[in-house]
């Protein structure tokens, strides 16, 4: 029997498979399935069996869609092709895992261009690599490997040192975790110039002589001008050193120190409320300083280990609109969100609230139906009544913004779409089994009119009544409600609205035995004080 087929029959194998069939975002039955099939196939070579190899691949691939922010195997992933020889692939899989964390993982960067070292022999597409890397991730507090891996390329594929001096000069300004070793490199390197034209290296000619009043081209004794000049450069040097060192001291203290988790975690894994805070407050350090390329970073690194909190994502977005009006990024930093947060109310409401400043209510309506969808075409059975509402008031706001002229004929249209209105009245049905209803209610009276206070009264309050849904006809907030209704119908005179409440709503309460009549008693109080003594004739106050 082949080692593939071996693997089919294998107990241990179809008991992994059947666990990630049935708990697909379960991470930790992915993590044993894998590991079993590795060590099942090791050594791994261009040898191994090509269906081991599309097998693993498939489980790679199947995983990541589940958990896109593991970085860590996505590193696993490209390795994997590497082994077998796969090049191409290798760079594909790094590629992609760089545009899932908009080109902001670190870690991602480190393990790639490592990679890239060995397999790019031509220094200038090598070089390119890292340039970019620099831009999205050159500021990270943790980049000193990176930074190591960029200086070590540049002197092995530079013939002089000028470009290496200038990337180092560019790292002493940055505050990070590891500062003083480039700090002790840059003083080597001052201690090795051996020639006044040599200082050039170290910093422009313009900034020598202007900052540092160093002539290049002094005429004088040369060796003693020579070592002054490096004094100075020393001097300016430790000042600097100073002042990131402050940086350093002040972030590593107040944030990064309190930060234990820098991996993603699945969604069942709690990060301490402690952790969350840090991050917060780190982020709104970080906007404070108003260094754009840092911000993004910053809000990516958090988002790796804070993807299940909706928190990170909304505030990401937020700046993303309030400093930079950027609507587009905005939207997809939240439609990410949706796929990877736990809590997505507030995250759907922002949602919506961007799409409609965009005009893009094709992607609204196909959002809301998503939504809907999500729930079985049933979305009124949600337990979340914020989804539920959000979902109901941003379908009014399409049917007016796309006017619907096809229900230009239907009665409903003065209230509400007839597809909103019938899952208003499910809502309403369940009673006490959905929370939200008394705010459904008063939601409904405000959009009242002449028009259609008829039909709010028969197809909402009296439907409930006649259902005899305990819910509603023992409760007085809801005969307050159907009062309210009656008592601000335009299309009535006083006396009849009066008679109406009265002699028809009061009399058919007082069928009923109200838990607890105070929030009629106050209506009555309030719009209807002659009709006092008739109120307490009907119920005892």
């Amino acid at each position: 029997m082949d080692k593939y087929n071996s693997l089919l029959d294998d107990e241990k194998f179809s008991s992994l498979t059947l666990q990630v069939t049935k708990f697909p975002r379960e991470l930790s039955n992915w993590e044993a399935l894998l590991n079993h099939l590795i060590l099942f196939s090791s050594p791994l070579n261009k040898a191994l069996d090509p269906q081991i190899q599309k097998l693993i691949r498939n489980t790679y691939t199947s995983m990541l869609f589940y958990f896109p922010y593991l970085e860590n195997y996505y590193v696993d992933y490209a390795l994997f092709e590497y082994k077998l020889g796969n090049v191409s692939k290798m760079h594909k899989i790094f590629k992609h895992a760089l545009n899932v964390f908009n080109q902001r993982s670190l870690l991602i960067w480190v393990s790639y261009l490592k990679l890239c070292n060995e397999v790019i022999p031509d220094s200038k597409q090598l070089f390119k690599k890292y340039e970019l890397a620099e831009r999205f991730i050159g500021l990270h507090f943790l980049s000193g490997e990176f930074w190591d891996l960029y200086l070590e390329q540049l002197q092995e594929r530079c013939a002089n040192n000028g470009r290496y001096l200038i990337v180092l000069r560019k790292i002493l300004e940055i505050p990070l975790h590891s500062f003083s070793k480039f700090y002790a490199i840059w003083l080597r390197q001052i201690d090795s110039i051996n020639d006044l034209s040599q200082l050039c290296r170290i910093a422009p000619q313009n900034d020598l002589l202007n900052k540092l009043k160093i002539d290049v081209k002094y005429n004088g004794r040369r060796g003693p001008y020579l070592a002054e000049a490096k004094t100075l450069i020393k001097k300016s040097t430790k000042e600097l050193y100073t002042v990131v060192q402050c940086q350093v001291l002040d972030i590593f203290s107040l944030f990064e120190s309190k930060l234990y988790t820098h991996y993603f975690t699945s969604q069942g894994t709690l990060i301490s409320s402690d952790e969350i805070s840090t991050w917060e407050k780190y982020l709104e350090y970080t906007i404070n300083l108003n260094v754009k390329p840092l911000t993004h970073l910053n809000f990516q690194r958090a988002l790796i280990p804070l993807a299940a909190y909706d928190i990170v994502w909304i505030k990401y977005a937020q700046w993303l609109i309030e400093k930079n009006d950027d609507l587009v990024t905005a939207k997809n930093v939240l439609l990410r969100a949706l796929s990877m947060s736990l809590k997505k109310t507030s995250i759907m409401r922002f949602l919506y609230s961007i799409l409609s400043k965009m005009n893009q209510f094709d992607t609204l309506s196909r959002l809301l139906e998503q939504v809907e969808t999500s729930y079985l075409n049933e979305i009124e059975k949600s337990d979340d009544f914020d989804i539920f509402w959000d979902f109901i008031q941003f379908q009014i706001f399409m049917s007016k913004t796309q006017g619907q002229s096809r229900y230009s004929n239907s009665q409903t249209l003065s209230l509400l779409p007839p597809k909103v209105f019938d899952k208003i009245i499910k809502r309403l049905s369940y009673g006490t089994e959905r929370s939200g209803q008394e705010m459904i209610l008063e939601a409904l009276l405000q959009l009242q009119t002449k028009e259609n206070t008829q039909l709010i009264e028969e197809q909402i309050f009296q439907y409930l009544i006649n259902t005899n849904i305990e819910y509603y006809t023992k409760n007085a907030k809801f005969w307050s409600l159907y009062c309210h209704l009656i008592f601000f119908d335009p299309s009535k005179s006083y006396l009849e609205r009066r008679a109406h409440i009265v002699n028809n709503i009061w009399k058919k309460a007082s069928k009923y035995s109200l838990e607890d009549n105070s929030s009629l008693h106050k209506f009555c109080e309030s719009y209807l004080p002659d009709d006092l003594d008739a109120f307490e004739d009907l119920f005892v106050v």
